[in-house]
């Protein structure tokens, strides 16, 4: 069975390195990057060769470049089916207590913990496994 694909993007490489190693544990494949203009770029990439990533996960702010909130509408811009979930450390943030009004698919509070993921993320992908 191949490896659903995912893209994390968060500007903390602590953050990136916790979240692709609880994701790599799930049996997922993953991508990190730190820059949200770039990962909109690998996302249309992978697009284009008909294989997009099946979720991203974006941090809902990333200093110096785009947040996750123009993130995601960029993303649904390119592809209206996108699976987009915020990660945020701002729990009480409208884009975590109703992501679904901004174009996510769900939330994931920091500090992300390989409980979260399992509780969380992993249901929201098991339809797309299936």
């Amino acid at each position: 069975m191949v490896k659903q694909t995912v893209l994390v993007v968060d500007d903390d490489d602590d953050v990136l390195f916790l979240v692709e190693y609880a994701l790599k544990r799930l049996d997922f494949d993953v991508t990190c990057m730190s820059d949200a203009a770039q990962a909109l770029e690998a996302y249309r990439r992978e697009l284009a060769d008909g294989h997009p990533f099946d979720a991203v996960i974006m941090d809902l702010n990333i200093p110096g470049s785009i947040g996750g909130k123009e993130l995601v509408a960029r993303l649904r811009e390119l592809d209206p089916t996108a699976r987009a979930f915020v990660s945020s450390g701002y729990p009480d943030d409208p884009c975590m207590t109703d992501y679904q009004r901004f174009g996510f698919t769900g939330a994931i509070s920091k500090p992300v913990t390989y409980e979260e993921l399992l509780a969380s993320f992993v249901p929201a992908m098991r339809p797309m496994a299936e």
